[in-house]
């Protein structure tokens, strides 16, 4: 089964998104800041991660490197899902290795699904 870390600190998109994940046959777990996020990611060993930029207060690219640092968690591909569009993020993004940024507002929760299976290919 696959495994999502979502990282997004509005419950609304957890819950839309999650529950696409789960109608999918995966499973996910949530966190809103990065130190939850971090610890997630080392405990339940996603096999991606959707992070969000804008986190109350905390920037997302910021947690992407901690995650990318650690040596647990480095390898774990990451999707930038966010309604940020500023170019300095986008390039900022690409040298953390993320391996794609998204536009929330011109995807839905059916393709943001699609993409996870597409590089995630499990049995």
């Amino acid at each position: 089964m696959i495994k999502v870390l979502l990282i997004e600190d509005d419950p609304i998109q957890v819950m839309i998104l999650g529950t696409k994940i789960e109608m999918e046959g995966m499973s996910y777990f949530a966190a809103s800041n990065g130190n939850d996020a971090l610890n997630l990611a080392i405990s339940k060993k996603p096999d991606i991660i959707l992070s969000d930029i804008i986190l109350g207060g905390e920037n997302g690219l910021d947690i992407i490197g901690k995650i990318k640092e650690e040596k647990k968690t480095k390898d774990i591909p990451v999707i930038v899902f966010t309604n940020y569009t500023d170019k300095l993020a986008m390039e900022r993004a690409g040298e953390l290795g993320v391996i794609e940024y998204i536009t929330k507002s011109v995807v839905t929760p059916k393709k943001m699904v699609k993409k996870i299976k597409e590089y995630i290919k499990k049995d």
